[in-house]
């Protein structure tokens, strides 16, 4: 009986510390940093720290600006919309320009690489950045 027990409190404290990207309810949830309702999918953000708390941006600036705990998982949208699947923040690729109007006027694109974001970038002659480099 006891084993059983252990087994069953074992099982709901790995569960609680399911670490994973959230879908982002638009037009529902609320930007964590400066509380705007997230509409925009193309420059949507999240944030799960290790704990698996979970903080959903509506800018990439937001996100930016939010106090960061080591270890946390960082996800970006991709601008172009081809996956459904958010990118790992780190890994992908970002363009900056006020043309692109983000919610917080942060300006900044999320590309999955330098391939998908070379059509911008060369039409608007821009400097490709990574999440160490940004603006």
């Amino acid at each position: 009986m006891k084993m059983i027990f252990a087994a069953l409190v074992a099982v709901c404290l790995l569960s609680a510390c399911n670490r994973a990207f959230e879908p982002i309810n638009y037009g529902k949830d609320a930007c964590a940093h400066c509380k705007m309702t997230i509409m925009d999918k193309r420059f949507a953000a999240e944030l799960v720290n290790p704990k698996g708390k979970v903080f959903k941006f509506d800018d990439i600036s937001c996100l930016r600006a939010f106090s960061e705990v080591p270890g946390s998982m960082l996800f970006v949208n991709d601008y172009l919309g081809k996956s459904e699947t958010p990118l790992n923040a780190v890994m992908a690729v970002y363009l900056h320009h006020e043309s692109f109007n983000s919610p917080m006027n942060g300006n900044l694109a999320a590309f999955a690489d330098k391939a998908a974001a070379k059509a911008l970038q060369d039409s608007l002659q821009l400097e490709l950045f990574t999440w160490e480099t940004l603006p």
